[in-house]
């Protein structure tokens, strides 16, 4: 199972040297423009890999690490190829030849290894402590999906400003499993990133408080909720991957779920469009959480209300947009808001730009470190007093941005707007 290495093969050779891609990359853009790193460069590459022309090095997986997998140049080509299944295709191949750098096959490592744990940032033992006080069943077929990246985001922001400030990537090459299990079990740092963990986790909070509002049955899986395994597709661990996705998609056969809500975008589109090529019989429903709400807006017209005028622009994540395929719902969710204005950035719905995320973070913080202030200056077009998304990893990047640009505006999540605009009588 997996994805098709000829048909991806077949597609490339209709490949028309436009340059189109080029134009909506992130990252070529965050990199100085060095065609090697854009879509059509990373293409010839991997086409000359394949060929044995090139062979795998350290340096040749500079190139497609370098790569957000945001699918952008997938939306932009004329012929729907998408470079960031060739990124990860080689990055797979990389793997495979062992050429990776020592740094990053500790990154690898430590994937597999938290992603078998239950949480990539290796705090699986906390992971489901935001929702101790929500008496939230345990057993149903609809099942609220946490993911350990909401639930642990504040290690991961962290160690990505550890990284920014020592270089410790470069430095010291001291094992991340290592430092990202510190942080997940010291009690002294869960009370630092008191306010990191409310940001990301009461977003899980307040969308567990909205669907027992919205009258939906659902249940969390709490500590026994495996990790998706996203991280493992991104990076090009593509068997560990499959072999991830059918233990967990057994898990879920096991207790009865047929239906999965999720806050994450990135584990809603790795689940919603990645495992149907890992997992034979995946028949498992998968939905947004700004789905459920606009649905029932459009079916029960809920008073909505943010107390003074407030100018909104919605960053679109990657994976909801492109992956998910949910472009409307939150606009309908913001829309019903009353003295909300919502502004469209440029670059938006299909056609949305990535924050700079995507693993590039952790591995190319300058590269990414751009990337977010790019993304950020077209968020601020309108002059917004909120910029809003809905994936952690989104978040993590957009309010780099806006300290990096020393911006007025807030971050804040679309659940947490909706549910601050919540009728107290819903």
């Amino acid at each position: 199972m997996g994805k098709n290495l000829d048909a991806l093969m077949k597609k490339i050779q209709f490949c028309e040297h436009c340059g189109f891609c080029r134009s909506v990359c992130p990252f070529l853009e965050a990199s100085n423009m060095e065609e090697s790193v854009g879509p059509r460069g990373r293409k010839m590459l991997f086409l000359s890999l394949l060929e044995g022309t090139v062979r795998p090095t350290p340096r040749l997986a500079q190139k497609f690490y370098m790569c957000g997998v945001c699918r952008a140049c997938a939306v932009k080509c004329p012929q729907s190829i998408d470079v960031s299944d060739i990124s990860v295709q080689a990055r797979n191949m990389i793997i495979k030849a062992n050429a990776l750098n020592p740094f990053m096959k500790k990154v690898a490592d430590s994937l597999v290894k938290g992603v078998k744990d239950g949480d990539i940032f290796g705090s699986a033992n906390t992971k489901a402590k935001w929702a101790e006080n929500l008496s939230i069943p345990k057993n149903s077929e609809t099942v609220l999906f946490a993911s350990c990246m909401d639930t642990s985001m504040a290690y991961g922001e962290l160690l990505v400003d550890m990284l920014e400030t020592f270089g410790w990537a470069e430095n010291t090459m001291m094992s991340l499993s290592s430092r990202i299990q510190i942080l997940g079990v010291t009690k002294f740092l869960d009370i630092l990133l008191e306010g990191k963990h409310k940001l990301y986790r009461n977003s899980l909070v307040n969308t567990a408080k909205l669907l027992k509002m919205l009258n939906v049955n659902f249940s969390y899986m709490g500590n026994d909720e495996p990790c998706c395994g996203a991280a493992l597709h991104t990076y090009g661990l593509l068997d560990e991957f499959a072999e991830h996705a059918k233990k967990v998609h057994k898990i879920f056969k096991e207790k009865n779920i047929r239906r999965l809500i999720v806050h994450n975008p990135i584990c809603g589109g790795v689940l919603k469009d990645e495992y149907p090529s890992y997992v034979d019989g995946w028949d498992i429903e998968v939905k947004h959480v700004v789905e459920v709400i606009a649905e029932a807006i459009k079916n029960n017209g809920i008073n909505l209300r943010l107390p003074e005028p407030t100018k909104v622009v919605f960053h679109d994540p990657c994976y909801l947009a492109r992956f998910m395929d949910v472009i409307e719902e939150p606009r309908v969710v913001l829309k019903a808001i009353e003295n909300l204005e919502l502004i469209e950035p440029p670059n938006n719905k299909r056609e949305t730009k990535c924050c700079g995320g995507g693993g590039v973070e952790l591995i190319y913080r300058d590269v990414a470190t751009r990337a977010s202030i790019n993304r950020v200056s077209e968020l601020n077009t309108g002059n917004p007093d909120i910029m809003s998304s809905c994936c952690p990893v989104c978040a993590l990047m957009i309010k780099k941005g806006i300290k990096n640009l020393k911006l007025k505006a807030s971050y804040a999540d679309i659940v947490d707007l909706t549910t601050s605009s919540m009728s107290p009588s819903l």
